[in-house]
């Protein structure tokens, strides 16, 4: 425990009643568990826990058990493995199906998209290019502008925080 100060956490009374606790942190621990009324009932309810649980019976697992465990885990995996093979098929299917559009279709009938997509692309990367170069230099002129918007919109938000936030109590004074 690093704090004495502080509770002891339910993984800690876990571990001091199941005798898991580390060397370092055990002395802490059982010292506060001793001191403190709350955390002492909270490891005598883990105790009593611990006990009930070791009173009661284990039913006794059938003989095919694993067996039936480890069929049920074949059968899935070749599940999945069908349709696994599956998948590749239809994704082959659609690649074949492809090719022969195009070869069926000819350049001719292919081109003017292949054409089209790639000026689409050019316009795009020469939208970047031009962004690019005079960004920058907006960002640095109006510099200050953006600093007094950033400062006009988190000014209302910090006031609406600091009045979410808890006042202290102020004595008064006679």
């Amino acid at each position: 425990m690093t704090n004495p100060s502080l509770h002891l956490t339910d993984a800690q009374a876990q571990r001091l009643v199941d005798g898991m606790l580390s060397a370092a942190e055990a002395p802490a621990v059982e010292r506060h568990a001793a001191a403190c009324a709350e955390c002492r009932a909270t490891v005598e309810t883990y105790r009593m826990l611990a006990s009930a649980l070791e009173d009661l019976a284990v039913p006794e697992l059938p003989a095919d058990f694993t067996d039936g465990v480890l069929a049920l885990v074949d059968a899935r995996e070749l599940a999945l493995a069908r349709e696994r093979r599956h998948a590749f098929a239809i994704l082959g299917a659609l690649a074949l199906c492809t090719a022969a559009a195009f070869a069926i279709a000819g350049a001719s009938a292919w081109a003017p998209v292949f054409s089209s997509v790639a000026e689409t692309f050019g316009r795009v990367a020469r939208a970047f290019q031009v962004g690019a170069t005079f960004v920058p230099h907006l960002v640095g002129a109006l510099r200050l502008q953006i600093i007094v918007a950033a400062a006009a919109m988190a000014v209302p938000l910090l006031i609406a925080l600091l009045r979410l936030m808890p006042q202290p109590q102020r004595a008064e004074i006679a």
